[in-house]
């Protein structure tokens, strides 16, 4: 799809006007192209002058909206610290989702300007070399940087806001409550599920996240690990800033493997004792952070890679320990000084003498990093359900494979040109030393119990068209492969590879009519299978009348089952659908009865008795309502003979409960009556104008008779108005299927009115011939000549003299 038509069919309405005009960017890029050398400064002028005042209305109407959004988003927080007895929690709830809508239309409209200004601007330096347009538009988003526009800070108040009503008013409290004290937290087990998410999706995604779960801020807190993880960071100058917020950090994760690539092979296959080695810290190495070496060791149980081992250790020691010399005799003489356990002590050796052995043993070596920002929804306290998307995913060769060109120092744990102290050490990466991973990673983990039912809105998540899940994803697998895939060591590359080649965003609209064809799908195979039960339940030649079956129990005493039933009177409730093969055999014996009496004769009535009308009304509506009755149950009103011991409830299940009605069904009773009262007060003001000007019209007599026509109109109208307000208020209460449309009213309305009109032209144009005194059609004041000279206007007269009857 060309971008343009993408951009009219993606643009939001209410702010049409403000997207930038790609059409008629386009349409002046191509205007001194038709002959050659046609394109001057004064064209180049022009483009450039339309390209910055579609730069600067983007940017201000963003800039506008983005604070109007905060705004809002502050008068919220002000409610939540001022709540009182009348705080209306739904109100809040509405205002906080239209909020969230708006931030990510505006996230939308900020991503798809950007993209069209950039589309343009390649398209016009692709055309017209001579004249370089990017520089120039370089400039201008640095002053005007809406494509910079940082939405976490209206995220994150957004966040802050559901929860508040989460912990106050029991708004979707599905998720919010602790997990049960009488599971063992010492075994928990989750449901790991990955997914890829389209970038352009990845706002809709996190806002649909929101309102259920809130976003966690991650902090630089060293104090989480004690004992041995002290011992090897406990500068004190180290630890500044320990409390300070991140916002979606960015993570660096630092893969080990082989020159022969043996980690990558057996996790791929998931080989028995696969295991994964890495170092992982989170921020800028020059900010020194905590910095964790992890392994992590293949669980034949749960599928699934654990945290075998884990150790806490500081970036000066880390050359030493990759390299197989690091000594830890020293940090157990400061364990032993201060007073650490025996077994601390013991698991302190253990787990450094089983990393440097897993390093020296596989011959690991630094060679892949894994850079993205982090975003993580789980409710504190609440570890039921937590969901991770990692977006801006990049992975960047580290190895020292080659050594005769080895792009990572051999004798340093890390390359330091890009983790040196320059704006942009990313800029120094060459081609072939990094790749882009196109798409945000999304890991949802649910705590495995005895209830199997997920939440309605995870499931609606990720059946959506907004995710592509793809099992056991792993950013080590992904980083090697798509860093190292000519390489011959590669014994497997991951089924998931050649999907990165394809784009995973599917429209919207092909994606509503795929779901809906599966359900329909569905629901045909669940009614085949729903008739084939009848059909078999049914062959029996009586039922009992406590019968446990659910067909047995539905049928009308002294029905004949459904197999003696002839083709006819079920023709349209059992007959298989298109194109499905009916059951035949004997797991079927009523469908083959039913199959067998479709080539009977007509002579066959005669072995029946004689019907009687009243007997032939119920042979019809009795064979087909007991089926239909089975099948297609649409009203609660049909009546069913119930089998005995069970009576007929005296209010049904769906009434139970208390009364929840939505407000925007009372809003819209009161708009309909407030309808009828506008309508009722335009026909008292006609009836009023009518009746006093009665004696200046025509005819005193038709005009007072009118006023009094339109008066019962206007009457009618109210009392009308009235009934339909207070009809469609019992219907909502009572929970009724009735329709809430009535059209009677609207029809007298319309009749009466045009009624009105035709005996105000009849009588008054009849009055007023009289009182002109009409002579052979000729009007008073016209004679021959001039009917002589317009024969038109004498043909319209006497049509109309006729009409009237006169």
């Amino acid at each position: 799809m060309l971008f343009g038509s993408k951009l009219d069919n993606e643009v939001y309405e209410p702010w049409k006007e403000y997207y930038m005009n790609y059409t008629s960017l386009k349409k002046l890029l191509k205007e001194g192209v038709i002959l050659k050398n046609s394109w001057t400064e004064k064209d180049e002028q022009n483009f450039v002058s339309a390209l910055d005042a579609d730069l600067d209305k983007v940017y201000t109407f963003q800039s506008q909206k983005y604070d109007q959004l905060n705004d809002i988003l502050e008068g919220l927080q002000i409610q939540t610290e001022t709540a009182s007895q009348q705080f209306d929690e739904k109100k809040f709830s509405v205002k906080l989702d239209e909020t969230l809508a708006v931030a990510q239309e505006l996230e939308h409209f900020q991503r798809l300007n950007y993209t069209g200004f950039t589309k343009i601007v390649k398209k016009h330096d692709r055309i017209h070399p001579e004249f370089s347009v990017k520089p120039l538009l370089n400039v201008r988003l640095k002053n005007l940087p809406y494509h910079n526009e940082d939405y976490s800070p209206l995220l994150y108040k957004i966040s802050a806001l559901f929860q508040f009503l989460r912990d106050n008013y029991k708004v979707d409290q599905s998720l919010s409550k602790l997990s049960s004290f009488h599971e063992d937290i010492t075994k928990q087990e989750f449901e790991s599920f990955k997914f890829w998410i389209h970038k352009d999706n990845l706002m809709e995604v996190k806002t649909n996240i929101l309102r259920h779960l809130p976003v966690l801020v991650y902090r630089k807190d060293t104090k989480q690990h004690q004992t041995m993880e002290e011992l090897m960071n406990n500068d004190s100058d180290d630890d500044e800033n320990e409390d300070e917020d991140y916002n979606n950090p960015i993570i660096n994760c630092l893969y080990f493997d082989s020159p022969s690539f043996e980690l990558y092979n057996d996790k791929l296959i998931k080989a028995n004792n696969s295991s994964s080695l890495r170092i992982k810290w989170v921020g800028k190495l020059l900010d020194k952070p905590k910095i964790i070496i992890e392994k992590k060791v293949f669980d034949q149980t749960s599928q699934d890679f654990n945290v075998g081992e884990k150790l806490s250790i500081k970036e000066k020691y880390l050359d030493s320990f990759v390299q197989g010399d690091f000594d830890s005799t020293k940090f157990v003489k400061k364990m032993n000084k201060r007073g650490s356990s025996k077994e601390e002590i013991e698991s302190f050796e253990k787990v450094v003498n089983n990393l440097e052995s897993f390093i020296k043993d596989h011959d690991l070596q630094p060679c892949v990093r894994s850079t993205y920002k982090r975003t993580a929804f789980q409710i504190p306290g609440d570890d039921k359900v937590r969901i991770v998307i990692d977006s801006d995913l990049t992975f960047i060769r580290e190895d020292a494979f080659d050594h005769e060109r080895p792009i990572r120092d051999p004798s340093k744990w890390h390359r330091t040109d890009i983790d040196s102290k320059i704006n942009n050490p990313f800029s120094l990466l060459r081609k072939g030393e990094y790749s882009k991973f196109p798409y945000s990673v999304m890991e949802i983990k649910i705590k495995k119990n005895n209830n199997k039912q997920r939440s309605h809105w995870i499931n609606e998540l990720v059946s959506s068209h907004l995710v592509k899940e793809i099992p056991n994803f792993s950013k080590f697998i992904q980083g090697i492969a798509s860093l190292f895939l000519e390489d011959d060591k590669l014994d497997n590359i991951p089924l998931w590879f050649h999907d990165l080649e394809g784009d995973i965003k599917v429209d919207p609209e092909q994606a509503y009519i795929d779901s809906k064809n599966v359900k329909k799908h569905n629901d045909e195979d669940n009614l085949l299978k729903f008739k084939t039960m009848i059909s078999n339940s049914a062959s029996a030649a009586t039922f009992s009348p406590r019968s446990k079956s659910f067909s047995g129990s539905l049928l009308p005493q002294g029905t004949p089952p459904i197999s003696e039933l002839k083709l006819s009177e079920v023709e349209g409730q059992i007959v298989p659908e298109e194109g499905r093969s009916p059951p035949t055999g004997a797991a079927n014996p009523a469908s083959s009865r039913l199959d067998e009496s479709s080539d009977e004769d007509e002579d066959d009535e005669e072995e029946l008795p004689p019907l009687t009308p009243q007997h032939f009304i119920n042979k019809i509506t009795g064979g087909r309502d007991a089926v239909a009755k089975l099948i297609d149950v649409d009203s609660e009103e049909e009546e069913i003979q119930l089998p005995e011991g069970v009576s007929k409830p005296d209010s049904y299940i769906k009434n139970a409960g208390p009364l929840k009605i939505e407000p925007k069904v009372w809003m819209a009773n009161e708009r309909t009556f407030n309808r009828w009262l506008h309508v009722t007060t335009l026909l008292s003001s006609l009836t009023f104008v009518v009746y006093s000007s009665a004696k200046k019209s025509n005819s005193f007599q038709v005009a007072e008779g009118l006023a009094y026509f339109y008066f019962a109109l206007t009457l009618f109208s109210g009392v009308w108005g009235y009934y339909t307000f207070n009809k469609r208020r019992e219907i909502i209460i009572e929970r009724s299927e009735k329709h809430l449309d009535n059209i009677v009213g609207p029809l007298i309305i319309s009749i009466g009115l045009i009624l009105a009109l035709v005996i105000n032209f009849i009588f008054g144009f009849k009055h007023l011939a009289q009182k002109q005194k009409v002579n052979n059609f000729t009007v008073a004041g016209l004679n021959d000549t001039f009917y002589a000279e317009h024969p038109f206007h004498k043909a319209v007269h006497e049509f109309v003299f006729r009409l009237v009857g006169y």
